[in-house]
């Protein structure tokens, strides 16, 4: 009787370790898939056009949000602010020029990723094989 108790011990604890095995085995794969589903390169590759106007919408958005911002001190030139405005705030100068410099940014950094995208839809293969160059 004790025997027959070992072996069904023996038999549930390897029945476990199949189990754990298997559920980590499915959490490492599952951990893998939601990486590369929240990846944004690989969606990017995967779907240039609805990316491009995602970023483009998203563009307009931050731009219509932040742009009264910004174009307030790109505009407000350092002579309009008063002196004792500066003196009060030291850095006052330094935020001026800080934020036209944002703006300027702001315009630029949408040009390496929006010519990637373009690049990646003129070089992907077309039906029938034929690439354009």
């Amino acid at each position: 009787m004790a025997e027959q108790r070992e072996v069904e011990i023996e038999r549930l604890v390897s029945h476990v370790d199949e189990t754990r095995l298997a559920i980590s085995r499915t959490a490492a794969e599952l951990a893998d898939r939601v990486r590369e589903a929240i990846d944004w390169r690989q969606q990017a590759s995967r779907h240039p056009a609805a990316s491009l106007g995602a970023a483009a919408v998203i563009g307009f958005m931050l731009g219509r949000a932040l742009g009264p911002t910004l174009r307030l001190g790109a505009h407000m030139p350092l002579k309009a602010v008063a002196p004792a405005a500066l003196g009060a705030l030291p850095a006052a100068g330094l935020l001026v020029r800080l934020a036209a410099a944002a703006g300027l940014a702001r315009e630029l950094a949408f040009v390496p990723s929006l010519l990637a995208q373009v690049t990646a839809v003129i070089r992907r293969p077309r039906a029938g094989g034929a690439r354009l160059h």
